[in-house]
C-alpha cells in the first residue's frame, strides 16, 4: 500500500474540550495528534527530537526526515509546510502540559490552590529540555503572523488552567471575568519566567523565588477564590 492511502491528515487546531482521547483517557484534553497517522505521528516525535538537539534554525524539512526515516516530501504532505509541523509541534507541547495539570488535579483533588500550582511550576521549570523547546517556538511565533495568533490563543486556555490550579475557577465554570482571567495572566507570567530564569542561569535560586511568590501572591489568591466562591454562589 502507498504511503500516501494512510489515512488524510488530521485537521491542525487547538485543543478542544472532549470525553477523552486515548492518550488521555478520563480527562478532558484533547490529543491533537490522536488521529495522525501513525507516519505522522512519526514525523512529529522525530521534529520534537531534532528540536531538542539542533534548536529551531536545525528544525529543517530534510533534517526531521532524516530522523524519521522517511521521504522529506511525507512532511509536506502530512503538515502542509514546516510551518504547519511547527504548529502541531506547539499543539503537542500545550497537551502535555495540560494533560499534567489535570492528572495533578484527578490525583490530588483536595488539594488545589497556590502550593499546588507552585509545585507544577517547579516542575515545569526544572525541565530544561521542555522549556528550550517551548522557547525556540515561542520565538518563531513573534515573528510570523499566523503561529502568533494561534499561540495567542493558547495561552487562553494557559491561563484558565492555572485558574483551575490554584482553585480561582474550576474546568466547569465559565471564567468570563476580566480581574480573574488577568490573575491567570500573573499566574502564568510567573510560570514562564521562573522557567526561562531556571533553564538560562545554573545558579538561580528557584526555590527562593518561588517562596518569594507565595508570599507575595498568597493573599491575593485566597481572597480571589473566597470573591469567585460567592459569585459562583449567587449566580
Amino acid at each position: 500500500m502507498s504511503e500516501h492511502t494512510e489515512g488524510p491528515r488530521n485537521p491542525r487546531g487547538r485543543p478542544r474540550k472532549t470525553v477523552g482521547s486515548p492518550a488521555s483517557p478520563g480527562l478532558d484534553i484533547q490529543d491533537p495528534t490522536a488521529n495522525l497517522p501513525t507516519t505522522a505521528r512519526s514525523i512529529l516525535a522525530a521534529a520534537r527530537a531534532v528540536l531538542a538537539e539542533r534548536g529551531l534554525e536545525g528544525l529543517t524539512i530534510e533534517a526531521v526526515a532524516n530522523e524519521a526515516n522517511v521521504s522529506r516530501t511525507l512532511i509536506p504532505y502530512h503538515f502542509g509546510s514546516r510551518a504547519g509541523l511547527v504548529e502541531i509541534l506547539f499543539d503537542s507541547l500545550f497537551h502535555d502540559f495540560a494533560v499534567g495539570i489535570r492528572r495533578r488535579q484527578l490525583a490530588e483533588p483536595s488539594q488545589t490552590g497556590l502550593t499546588q500550582y507552585l509545585d507544577l511550576v517547579r516542575l515545569e521549570a526544572s525541565d530544561a529540555a521542555a522549556q528550550r523547546d517551548f522557547f525556540e517556538l515561542v520565538v518563531v511565533a513573534l515573528r510570523e503572523d499566523e503561529l502568533r495568533r494561534r499561540i495567542a490563543a493558547l495561552f487562553d486556555s494557559y491561563r484558565v488552567l492555572a485558574l483551575e490550579m490554584t482553585g480561582i475557577a474550576t474546568a466547569s465554570t465559565p471564567v468570563p471575568q476580566r480581574e480573574v482571567i488577568a490573575v491567570g495572566a500573573v499566574l502564568q507570567a510567573i510560570n514562564d519566567g521562573l522557567g526561562l530564569q531556571e533553564t538560562l542561569d545554573p545558579d538561580f535560586d528557584l526555590e527562593g523565588a518561588v517562596a518569594a511568590v507565595e508570599w507575595m501572591i498568597g493573599p491575593a489568591i485566597a481572597e480571589m477564590r473566597q470573591r469567585t466562591a460567592r459569585a459562583d454562589a449567587d449566580s
